[in-house]
């Protein structure tokens, strides 16, 4: 069982959850009727790791929260905060987890067909492992910085300018391995579920 990433104490300019998706974690676990210890042991975490993620008081890797959405029937995009303007300045904060990330949505809640979204990665930071998403094409482009991205084994290395296309089903992750901040772009087609799993 592990701590889910490095747990504890959420320092300044860190990526613990943010409290509204750690509250959301919460409420949808209590609506399946799920104890902490329960959910806990299903996702391979400790009860006290999962009960600081849901209050914001710690940082997770991405394949972590991936397996909590998972105990939850839930998809990730469910815990995202989307904008309802048409207009979108700087876009709205996510939680997709990892450390030293910070990732925005920038499109609107009425898009359907894809999702764009922005990673702000510190150096030496970055998902804490591979994982899959439920998408079927991930295109990446780096916008500053150097941001190592690794799918299915492959290195490619995203330098301002520099894209890459893969599917989303294909183990992947990514890390700064410099000394300045880097940016990336993703688009996902088709966007990440948002809705409970056999929701109508």
């Amino acid at each position: 069982m592990d701590d889910g990433g490095k747990a504890g104490k959420a320092a300044k300019g860190s990526t613990a959850l943010e409290a509204p998706a750690g509250a959301q974690l919460r409420k949808i676990r209590l609506s399946r009727g799920l104890s902490l210890t329960e959910a806990a042991l299903r996702a391979g975490v400790t009860k006290g790791f999962l009960s600081q993620l849901e209050r914001g008081l710690t940082n997770v890797s991405v394949p972590t929260l991936l397996r909590v959405c998972d105990v939850l029937q839930i998809g990730v995009g469910e815990l995202f905060a989307y904008p309802d303007e048409q207009v979108v300045e700087g876009g709205s904060r996510i939680d997709m987890g990892g450390e030293g990330v910070a990732e925005y949505l920038l499109t609107p809640a009425d898009t359907t067909a894809f999702q764009v979204f922005r990673s702000v990665i510190e150096p030496g930071g970055g998902t804490g492992g591979p994982y899959r998403l439920d998408t079927a094409t991930i295109f990446a482009m780096g916008l500053s910085g150097s941001t190592r991205l690794v799918v299915g084994g492959e290195t490619r290395m995203l330098s301002p300018g520099v894209s890459t296309s893969f599917s989303g089903r294909t183990l992947h992750q990514f890390d700064n391995p410099g000394t300045t901040v880097s940016e990336v772009l993703w688009v996902l087609s088709p966007p990440l579920l948002r809705v409970p799993r056999g929701a109508p």
